[in-house]
């Protein structure tokens, strides 16, 4: 059937029928590889649609396909909220409901404002109990008493449903290769000295400061519009200072990120930062607007961009009304600054995105259609984690492909951060030789004698090592996700000596345990549950994650677990370079690396390379001459 292309992607998700939801081939025509060079902005919007909606299908068709592990809430109330309309749209759209999860057997989960819902009369057992099919997609989320908009009567149209009006003049600069004037030469011009101040006074490289002012001398010159982009560690200083920076030039500006994390890690620096300079406080914070969400970027309009510095405006606040100049006085800084930090959005100048390399180019158009913007500043690594893209199809026609990457594909300047300031050099030095070519150097304080620090004795736990487990078993279960008990075995006694330890010295430990694959998560934390939480304070932590979930994270020691143990050298979803780039680059003191000596060298893999590497330096042990690893392997496998 054919549809308007103008219809918004909630109205063709709403027009979907199970049938059409569970048929894998509903958009297979339609599927082309995503070119790298556009010759219109009408062609560049439309190539992105099919893609959208197959990844939008595919995981719509994951989630009811596994109904027994979905999230149950039960309807309390239902109301029907009327909204003026104009034309063929209804006026009956948007529903008030208050939901309750005592149907819930799960985690407790609260749904958020863009998350689909199925509605039905009773608890659905199967697919075949969602007929006839009833969306709902949460407009409010304030639990639990939420909003929704009812599949079976939406219709917007996709201008409104945006909230503004489109702006593609920013969007036309990206679609060829366009590398003239994108790495202007940094002038001696004088920015003013509290800028300067600001720039020097965040003790930032050279590296850093050359990235901040080619964004301001962009920012500054006669070209309409500009896309920079920088890359390499250390990024979110370098973005907290180009805001703070930003904010003494009263630029508007938003700051976009594919996660909430990343959003809070650059607020966090940048109220460390403001607060030196307490004089932006009332005008500059309400000029810097925050979106980011847990599994994708929405800009849905305006009223979604809003300034997340409540902590840091309720302590100015507090300073007010404890203020002994005067009530008078007093109360009109109060409104003054109550005013100023609720300033309208109104055009915004300059567009930050962190973490630019991990979103779909098609969730980076979204915010480039922002009205009046001019400059766009992409901070990211194409390096490190991809987008996460469901659809083999849509995978394979580059659907999971950055804006980032494809602007560095065909030539587009990026400026890169050249120190970094985390990992001891020893294991600093394989990533980022087999990554960067080496071009990324160690700071001063990484290299000190101090920051080479000894959490248990021997050999085996130096700052970096590859520990040979070779006696371990594959093993592949909930959902084909595979795990190894024998590695588990290993990375579990590790840190009970770790524990003991901290314990027994009073040393502060954080510890990460990285797999790539679910099940291994899974399985380590059974394993270990909370044997480590009855440690008083922040004294002892332990983290087990996916190499996604630790995407900017870093801890003092890393243990990898890669799982793989197999006779032909079989490594599958381990093979990805930029994930294997993420792990071997969270750790600050120590990283150990355990895997399987002969399957990862038969692979071919990144991980072939790391283990001629630790043999050439060294660094490579095998698990069974320690006794303890030796005995827990023995004790696994009986």
């Amino acid at each position: 059937m054919e549809r308007n292309e103008k219809t918004s992607l909630l109205d063709r998700i709403f027009s979907w029928s199970m049938e059409d939801i569970l048929n894998k081939d509903l958009y297979k025509q339609k599927i082309k590889t995503i070119p790298d060079k556009f010759s219109s902005v009408n062609e560049y919007l439309k190539c992105f649609v099919p893609h959208l909606l197959e990844e939008t299908r595919t995981e719509l068709s994951t989630s009811f396909k596994s109904l027994s592990k979905a999230h149950l809430f039960e309807i309390s109330s239902l109301e029907t909220m009327t909204k003026e309309s104009s034309g063929s749209l209804s006026n009956k759209l948007f529903y008030d409901m208050s939901i309750n999860d005592a149907l819930s057997i799960r985690e407790k989960y609260q749904p958020k404002c863009g998350d689909l819902i199925a509605l039905t009369k009773e608890r659905p057992r199967g697919v075949d109990d969602l007929n006839p099919l009833l969306l709902g997609s949460i407009s409010v989320d304030t639990y639990p008493n939420i909003s929704v908009i009812l599949s079976r009567l939406i219709f917007h149209d996709e201008k409104k449903s945006l909230g503004f009006a489109p702006n593609f003049d920013l969007i036309q600069s990206v679609l060829q290769p366009n590398t003239a004037g994108m790495e202007p030469i940094v002038s001696s011009r004088t920015w003013g000295q509290n800028v300067l101040d600001i720039i020097r006074s965040s003790k930032l490289n050279s590296s850093q400061e050359a990235a901040i002012l080619s964004c301001l001398e962009t920012r500054d010159s006669n070209h309409k519009n500009s896309v920079k982009l920088i890359w390499g560690p250390l990024k979110t200083k370098t973005v907290a200072t180009l805001l703070l920076v930003l904010l003494k030039l009263r630029c508007k500006t938003v700051v976009c990120a594919p996660t909430n994390t990343a959003i809070v890690e650059v607020t966090s620096r940048l109220l460390a930062l403001s607060n030196k300079y307490s004089e932006h406080a009332t005008y500059g914070l309400g000029n810097i607007f925050l979106a980011g969400n847990q599994k994708r970027m929405r800009i849905k309009d305006t009223d979604y961009l809003r300034n997340v510095f409540l902590d840091h405006r309720i302590s100015k606040l507090r300073k007010l009304f404890l203020s002994t100049c005067g009530w008078k006085q007093s109360l009109e800084s109060i409104i003054d600054l109550l005013e100023n930090t609720e300033t309208k959005t109104g055009n915004i100048e300059v567009l930050v995105v962190d973490e630019a390399a991990q979103l779909k180019e098609c969730e980076s158009v979204a915010a480039l259609q922002l009205p009046g913007l001019r400059h766009a500043i992409l901070i990211g690594d194409e390096f490190q984690l991809p987008a996460m893209v469901h659809n083999d199809q849509c995978e394979k026609a580059k659907f999971g492909r950055s804006l980032f990457e494809r602007l560095v594909l065909l030539g587009h300047k990026k400026h890169l951060l050249d120190v970094q300031y985390r990992m001891h050099p020893s294991i600093s030095r394989f990533p980022y030789k087999e990554f960067y070519g080496g071009r990324i150097k160690d700071a001063a304080n990484v290299q000190e004698s101090i920051y080479q620090k000894r959490f248990l004795q021997g050999n085996m736990f130096g700052s970096f090592s590859f520990i040979n487990v070779g006696r371990g078993k594959e093993e592949f279960g909930d959902g084909d996700s595979p795990k190894n008990m024998v590695e588990v075995a290993v990375v579990s006694e590790i840190i009970s000596n770790l524990f003991k330890v901290s314990r027994e010295r009073k040393m502060k430990m954080s510890v990460g345990v990285i797999t790539p694959y679910k099940g291994q998560v899974r399985a380590i934390q059974e394993r270990i549950r909370d044997k480590y939480s009855s440690l008083s304070g922040e004294l002892f932590t332990v983290n087990v994650r996916s190499v996604d979930g630790f995407q900017g994270g870093e801890e003092d020691i890393i243990i990898i677990s890669t799982v793989r143990s197999n006779s032909n050298g079989k490594v599958g979803f381990l093979s990805n370079r930029q994930r294997a780039n993420v792990a071997l680059t969270r750790a600050r003191h120590c990283l150990w690396v355990i895997g399987n000596e002969s399957t990862l060298a038969r692979s071919g893999s990144i991980w072939a390379n790391l283990i001629s590497d630790s043999k050439r330096r060294k660094c490579f042990y095998d698990a069974k001459d320690d006794k303890r690893l030796r005995d827990a392997m023995n004790a696994v496998q009986g």
